[in-house]
């Protein structure tokens, strides 16, 4: 049973056995006596009503109305619902109460009692808000220094990668061959080779990056890889400029998937491997054959790289990125972020 209907039964128990209670004790004792009893059962009544009836108002309303992006808002509709409701609470229990020790309230008493209650309840709502914020600032405050540090540890690991002495060795190795055999191309690959670097070093603190000037340092990227792998590599680049202008994203994800993807998968083979980038509705999808390595981790959806990539996302906005795999492709969804 969920906890939720489970405190809605103790609840009405709780409630039936007070009125109970006030029924049971008017018999047994005399009609002083009887008074201060029964509002004391009306005090712990209005007090239970308070607490699960706010209570239910604040989950209810966490569902309709979030605190995150309209704060206001829900401050003042739920200080008006609450006062309301406690209100109501605090008359009806009165006016039960009061039939059964003497007669109905008359409006002074009525006058009085919503005065007081009031007074009451403002404070007590003002308390509870006030502890509500300060619990939500540090739980906060102690993700986002989880997250910031993430990020941190994130972003290193992709300089390590990209700063991986294989990686150095494979791109010197081939611009020395292609010193030997074409100065022009040679020349063409220093280039971006620096390229790719100035890329890392400019951009590494950064946490987002117009789409278009990641697309140019993948451009850059991917003639490193062409150079090594050759037709053995085909990459499909399809992004319409008005999503590369006006979109954002973290900066070396589209390199850390391009890893991942050579990494845990086989290049060597009869067909090509393909990589495609394109974008579909507000995403970016990177989808790359699936052909895995004999030696291969089994599950590459919790590899560094890729958990690097949903740990930012989660950083950055409440999007998160989508992977599926089937027979032919492993397919990666980015969402594409907006900056306000």
């Amino acid at each position: 049973m969920p906890a939720s209907s489970k405190r809605n039964i103790l609840f009405l128990i709780l409630i039936a056995v007070l009125l109970l209670l006030s029924g049971v004790l008017y018999y047994m004792l005399s009609s002083v006596q009887y008074y201060y009893t029964v509002a004391i059962v009306w005090i712990f009544t209005v007090l239970i009503l308070l607490w699960y009836g706010n209570l239910w108002i604040f989950n209810a309303l966490d569902k309709k109305m979030p605190w995150l992006g309209r704060t206001s808002q829900r401050f003042f509709l739920q200080m008006f619902v609450s006062v309301l409701f406690s209100l109501a609470c605090i008359n009806i229990t009165f006016y039960l109460f009061k039939l059964q020790t003497s007669s109905a309230p008359d409006l002074a008493q009525v006058l009085v009692l919503n005065v007081y209650g009031l007074l009451f309840i403002i404070p007590v709502l003002s308390v509870n808000f006030s502890a509500y914020f300060v619990s939500q600032w540090k739980q906060a405050n102690r993700q986002s220094d989880e997250l910031r540090e993430e990020n941190l540890r994130s972003q290193l690991n992709s300089l390590r990668m990209q700063l991986d002495p294989h990686f150095l060795f494979n791109n010197l190795n081939v611009l020395s061959s292609l010193i030997e055999k074409d100065q022009g191309t040679a020349s063409h690959f220093l280039d971006k080779f620096a390229d790719v670097y100035r890329y890392v070093l400019q951009y590494k603190k950064e946490d987002l990056v117009p789409l278009v000037t990641e697309l140019d340092f993948v451009d850059a990227y991917i003639y490193l890889l062409k150079q090594r792998f050759g037709e053995q590599l085909q990459v499909s680049m399809n992004v319409p400029a008005e999503f590369s202008d006006s979109y954002y994203l973290p900066p070396l994800t589209l390199q850390l998937l391009f890893e991942n993807a050579l990494k845990h998968n086989s290049i060597a083979g009869d067909q090509p491997f393909l990589i495609d980038v394109y974008v579909e509705k507000q995403a970016l999808i990177v989808r790359n054959t699936l052909r895995p390595r004999l030696n291969a981790v089994p599950s590459a959806v919790g590899g560094t790289g890729l958990d690097s990539i949903r740990r930012r996302y989660e950083f950055l906005s409440d999007l998160n990125i989508d992977i599926t795999i089937n027979e032919s492709f492993f397919i990666v969804s980015l969402p594409l972020l907006e900056i306000d």
